[in-house]
């Protein structure tokens, strides 16, 4: 029975190894025979495929990275190297197929180059390296909000642009910057203004000086004998002004001898003093103004062999000198330097110095009201910047002595003088924002002169047409009324005449 059996069973696995086969064989043939078709037609099948793509232009980016900072570039393909040109700039990092780390070493500009497995370019960095302008540009905002400052770093210096509305913010602006540079750095300032305002000012200077001297007595100047003792001088006038000597004063007694002179003089004397000096300047800039001349001053003597002398001159100038220099401010608030100066000959403080060769020089004095101030004020104030009030006084009794005690007559022995100095000086001024005018709106000194006629010159000594200050009654009676309870108006100059008033 087992014996039977075993051929049956061999017979059905051999079939069922046929079966398997099969399929296995078909799939052999079809593919031996779809090579031999392609290997058949393979020149065919070359020509038909597409070339293989060539690789895409490497892109151009500009990249800024802040000091001591980092970026990330995407990039556009896989990466998978990159090099830096100057490693002391800029450092860079594949962090992942797609993206570059960039990170800012020192400053200055560099170039990286990125490639990919196959060595092929696929993108080129250009990489500047600055330092940081946001801490910088958050202090200009806040302290300038209206304004629109840029600020760049260039090396260690600091470039500001942009537009401000005053010199004041612009300068504001500058001292900001300046705190964020190193020692050595310098701050570029190329800010505009929005609109530069002009300043005109306007300085008064006002001066009272009033002068008294009284001299009464008898002034003993000439030499009195006695005898055989004589006596010089014993009186003398102290303040050095003549009077007039007594017809007959010769006064003799026995063997004696001597000149007395009357000293009675009163003197009172008022200078007045006015200078007031214009000078309009844009805000930021400085302006002088000088209006006076040159005195020429001796500095000395030069002497040749043949007693040839030759001075030498130096000139000082003297008259109304004025030096500013104006700041806009916000709301119409001005901040300005002034330097104010008024000088003038005085001929009563002249120095002589002998000089070689029986010269000598003659230097001339001269009064001086000087002011140097920086005030800050509105549009059209005035503020009294200088002043001085000063009083001087002497007084002196000079006689002989002994007989300048005795009661009544005395007074026939001595001599009083007497001198008072007052004197009073302001120097004020006053800012004005300036704006152009029409030409026909600017008045000049010399708009309405007309000189005299030949008959008012001749006959009336005038050199010119008068104006008067007394309005006519036509002119009152045509202007306009007053308010209620109002102070008269005070008299309106009329006539066809400049500024010359008589």
């Amino acid at each position: 029975m087992t014996n039977s059996l075993r051929p049956a069973r061999a017979a059905w696995l051999a079939a069922c190894l046929l079966v398997l086969a099969a399929p296995a064989a078909q799939a052999q043939d079809r593919s031996l025979f779809s090579t031999a078709s392609t290997a058949s037609t393979g020149f065919e099948g070359l020509a038909a495929s597409p070339p293989a793509p060539a690789p895409a232009p490497a892109q151009v980016r500009r990249v800024d990275v802040a000091f001591g900072r980092s970026t990330v570039v995407d990039l556009p393909s896989a990466a998978r190297d990159a090099y830096v040109a100057n490693p002391g700039i800029a450092n860079a990092v594949v962090q992942t197929a797609r993206r570059l780390y960039v990170t800012g070493i020192g400053e200055g500009a560099t170039t990286i180059i990125v490639s990919n497995a196959q060595g092929q370019q696929i993108a080129l960095i250009e990489v500047r390296v600055a330092r940081d302008t946001g801490a910088l540009s958050d202090a200009l905002r806040a302290a300038l909000p209206e304004a629109k400052v840029t600020a760049r770093f260039s090396g260690a210096n600091v470039v500001l642009s942009g537009v401000v509305a005053s010199a004041l913010e612009a300068t504001l602006a500058a001292d900001i910057a300046g705190g964020f540079l190193p020692p050595e750095g310098k701050v570029v300032n190329a800010l505009a203004l929005r609109g530069k305002e002009q300043v005109m000012l306007r300085v008064t200077v006002a001066e009272i000086q009033r002068n008294v001297l009284k001299q009464l007595g008898i002034n003993a100047d000439g030499a009195w004998k006695i005898g055989d003792v004589a006596v010089a001088a014993l009186m003398n006038n102290p303040y050095g002004v003549a009077g007039q000597a007594l017809t007959n004063s010769f006064v003799s007694i026995g063997n004696s001898d001597g000149v007395a002179t009357l000293r009675a003089m009163e003197q009172a004397g008022v200078a007045r003093t006015l200078a007031e000096p214009n000078l309009t300047a844009i805000s930021g800039e400085t302006a002088t103004f000088m209006a006076g001349g040159e005195v020429p001053i001796p500095t000395g003597i030069t002497c040749s062999t043949t007693n040839v002398c030759q001075p030498s001159i130096e000139f000082k100038k003297f008259g109304v000198s004025l030096t500013f220099s104006p700041v806009v401010l916000s709301a119409g608030r001005i901040s300005l330097r002034v330097a104010t100066e008024v000088s003038e000959v005085d001929p009563n403080s002249r120095l002589v110095v002998p000089a070689a060769g029986n010269q000598s020089l003659t230097i001339p004095g001269f009064r001086l009201r000087k002011s140097e101030t920086t005030v800050e004020l509105p549009s059209g104030g005035t503020l009294v910047t200088a002043g001085l009030i000063q009083e001087n006084g002497r007084q002196a009794i000079t006689g002989i002595p002994g007989a300048m005690e005795i009661p009544v007559l005395g007074t026939l022995f001595r001599s009083r003088d007497y001198m008072r100095q007052e004197t009073e000086l302001m120097i004020l001024v006053t800012p004005i924002l300036a704006r152009a005018v029409a030409a026909p709106q600017a008045a000049r000194p010399t708009d309405g002169f007309a000189d005299a006629p030949d008959i008012r010159g001749n006959f009336l000594g005038q050199v010119n047409r008068v104006t008067g200050r007394d309005a006519p009654a036509v002119l009152r009676e045509t202007a306009t009324p007053a308010l209620p309870n109002a102070p008269p108006p005070p008299a309106a100059f009329y006539g066809h005449t400049g500024f010359i008033i008589d």
